[in-house]
């Protein structure tokens, strides 16, 4: 019994390993800090909500202003225009460079007027990239550990399901009822006059009654002292 209560130790030990490994408790800090960053970026692009919605309109004339003026500089370079035809593309050149000129003058006195938000946000972006390949790194770690873990659970298992099978059933049903009632010690072997189990000082009476007993079960713990 004490060579499967080992057993039960070591499996429950790889288990727990594969929840609280060294790895895995990186994972969740680095986990932790992404989903803080990513709230803040949240946070800070909803205070630059106004930020974007401007800078979006601008872009999009900006982009319109220089699709005309590529138009008119296509239709410049036609030798067969009139004094009067190419004096109209000019004007209106100058008239839509003005306007790429203005706009990207208000665009740059947008973002002056943010630039402190707009850092705020480029450096909570960058610590997210930065996290990235260290979530990815720990992930893949951890799998490949864990299958490692696995095939070690796997033939522990093997090796308790063999041993259970040389245990009469009774045995088994008592050591399950054992572990079922949370008793941390299934089994040991006395030391002297104490308890392997416990560590309860037993009298020899009550050492009497355990080897008498079915079991030579602790009254105090229950355990199966040996």
């Amino acid at each position: 019994m004490i060579d499967l209560q080992n057993l039960d130790n070591e499996i429950f030990k790889l288990i727990a390993e594969k929840s609280q490994g060294d790895s895995v408790n990186i994972l969740k800090n680095l986990e932790k800090k992404y989903n803080e960053s990513t709230s803040l970026l949240n946070k800070k692009k909803e205070d630059l909500t106004s930020y974007f919605e401007e800078k979006k309109s601008i872009d999009k004339q900006i982009l319109e202003n220089e699709n005309k003026l590529k138009n008119i500089l296509e239709k410049l370079q036609n030798p067969k225009l009139d004094a009067g035809e190419l004096q109209n593309f000019n004007l209106q050149k100058s008239n839509v460079e003005k306007n790429v000129n203005d706009l990207s003058q208000s665009l740059e006195k947008l973002n002056e007027l943010n630039s402190e938000d707009l850092i705020d946000y480029s450096k909570i972006e960058e610590s997210l990239e930065e996290l990235k390949p260290e979530l990815i790194e720990y992930s893949k770690k951890i799998q490949s550990e864990w299958k490692d873990l696995d095939v070690k659970i796997n033939d522990l298992e093997i090796s308790k399901s063999k041993l259970l099978n040389s245990f009469p059933e009774d045995i088994v049903k008592l050591y399950d009822q054992l572990k079922h009632n949370g008793v941390e010690i299934i089994a040991a072997y006395k030391n002297e006059d104490q308890c392997g189990c416990c560590g309860v000082s037993l009298t020899s009476s009550e050492l009497d009654k355990i080897v008498d007993s079915k079991y030579n079960q602790c009254p105090y713990c229950q355990g199966v002292v040996i």
